[in-house]
Formats: structure tokens, C-alpha cells, sequence
């Protein structure tokens, strides 16, 4: 199979954000907004599964399977097919720069690794899996 196991998790996630905003559903700060302050927060600390399974309370990931499996089943097939067209590249472009609103690489990227290390030493400090 192509590619690495988080790579494939990633592309997965890209396609439906790219298709998001090629059928008008967000903008691209909607999409990273979504990510970063919802699932992408909880996903630092544990996994989807863990997650999924904390989110049943009692009955865990059964119970989620049980009641949310045919729903989660239904936007699985309205997930979108998406083409990288010139015309979306430059959408995605486009909102990815006013997003940023003029914040440069290496100062995203350095504040994005400040926050990341001290994550990653919260985690350390815990018996997480």
C-alpha cells in the first residue's frame, strides 16, 4: 500500500477539507479552525479510537459503534471526490494566505513548535498511552 500510516490518515482528512471548500461548505480558516480547536486538540493527546471510545461514557466505543455507526455511515458516502484543479489550488492558496493575514512562515512555525513542545512535555509528565 502507498505511503505511511499517518501520511494516508492526513490525505484522508485533506481530501474532505479540500472538498469542503471547493463545494462552498467552508473556508479554508473554517476547515483549520474546525481541526485545531476540535478534534486536532483532543487527537495530540490520544488517538481517534481512544477518543471515540471516551466519548461513549460508560458503554465506550460499542456504544458510539451502536449508535452513531449508521449515521457515520452516511457521511461517509457524502464525503467529497475532489480534483485538484488549477482553480481550487488557488482558492486553497488564496485562503490559506488571508487566514494568516500577513503572518510569515518562520513565525507560524516557530509559535506552532512552541506550542507543540510544551505539549509534548504535558504528555511526558502523564502515563497516557
Amino acid at each position: 500500500m502507498p505511503g505511511h500510516l499517518a501520511n494516508r490518515l492526513q490525505a484522508a482528512l485533506w481530501q474532505e477539507a479540500y472538498s469542503l471548500v471547493e463545494r462552498g461548505v467552508a473556508t479554508v480558516a473554517d476547515v483549520d479552525a474546525a481541526i485545531s480547536h476540535g478534534p486536532g486538540l483532543r487527537w495530540a493527546v490520544l488517538g481517534p479510537f481512544a477518543n471515540q471510545h471516551l466519548s461513549g461514557g460508560p458503554g465506550g466505543l460499542a456504544h458510539i459503534l451502536e449508535h452513531l455507526g449508521p449515521p457515520t455511515e452516511r457521511w461517509w458516502r457524502d464525503l467529497g471526490q475532489v480534483t485538484l484543479t488549477p482553480e481550487l489550488a488557488t482558492t486553497l492558496v488564496d485562503g490559506v494566505r488571508d487566514a494568516l493575514d500577513g503572518l510569515d512562515g518562520p513565525e507560524l512555525a516557530a509559535r506552532r513548535d512552541t506550542v507543540l513542545a510544551a505539549l509534548l512535555e504535558a504528555k511526558s509528565r502523564t502515563e497516557l498511552p
